[in-house]
């Protein structure tokens, strides 16, 4: 149990109008073990001064479900920063309960950063229930960020459903790094259905995008050979082209942390005259 006299001091910081000392002690009595702090908290959730109650919803997570209506609350504040903030907090508490107002959050609110940090969120709950709402950011958000971490999220969650989204992804979306996370999602995902695209994605002019899709060709092992072999003998010389590529891939030894190690340079002087 925290000092009561400390308790006092730091929640009448919290409610006065030195903004420097209520963003201390927002950050301070979020440390403390006191019956008082939750509501003190709570309440400065409508503090005045908009980075206190940003600095407040991000050490609620602390808190756990119990913050979880003020947080929710917190959503629609002002303040694009404490939206985020309180996105974050809402993941990291973790319970079902919070998806539908991160899945508002992720469709429906104006700043790009707050929907950034609303898919994260999403992704570190690991809920199938809200792939259909992460597919739809991925497709028509106009952020790439966002895209990006919706990706990103469908590949910690590991939902089949998603594969024809995030092959549509790694297709067609004009953003190199959210290819390479649609393909790194596939990867996870490890389907076989989706080799086809990985092996096209080989061609890719990135290293990071046609790297992501090695790897995760890899990661399917002999389920990817099939769709290799077919595209050894296709009539595309693009494609014989890739799948050539694939086998050449599979076939060395592969080391994953050496890879990861590499720079984008690296790959290009190993890899670069595929393309």
């Amino acid at each position: 149990m925290a000092d009561s006299s400390l308790v006092n001091q730091l929640l009448n910081d919290l409610k006065g109008e030195d903004k420097h000392k209520a963003r201390y002690a927002a950050f301070r009595l979020s440390q403390l073990e006191d019956d008082r702090v939750l509501n003190g908290l709570l309440d400065a959730l409508h503090h005045k001064d908009a980075e206190v109650r940003a600095i407040v919803a991000q050490t609620l997570s602390s808190k756990g479900t119990a913050a979880i209506p003020a947080l929710t609350e917190a959503l629609g504040d002002r303040s694009r920063n404490v939206r985020r903030a309180a996105a974050r907090s809402l993941g990291m508490i973790g319970s079902p309960e919070v998806l539908t107002s991160l899945v508002g959050a992720l469709l429906g609110d104006e700043n790009s950063f707050v929907r950034w940090e609303a898919a994260k969120a999403l992704g570190s709950i690991t809920n199938a229930s809200v792939v259909p709402e992460l597919l739809e950011a991925l497709s028509a958000d106009s952020n790439s960020y966002v895209r990006y971490a919706a990706a990103e999220a469908l590949g910690t969650i590991g939902e089949p459903s998603a594969v024809d989204g995030l092959e549509d992804a790694l297709t067609h979306d004009a953003n190199d790094f959210v290819r390479y996370a649609a393909a790194t999602a596939l990867g996870q995902i490890g389907d076989a259905s989706s080799a086809p695209i990985l092996i096209r994605a080989l061609n890719n002019p990135n290293s990071h995008v046609w790297h992501a899709a090695a790897e995760a060709l890899w990661s399917m092992e002999e389920h990817a050979m099939p769709a290799l072999i077919a595209a050894i003998i296709d009539e595309s010389s693009d494609t014989r082209r890739a799948a050539l590529k694939g086998i050449l891939w599979l076939s060395v030894e592969y080391d994953e942390e050496e890879a990861r190690e590499r720079s984008n340079d690296e790959w290009v002087t190993m890899w670069g005259w595929w393309n």
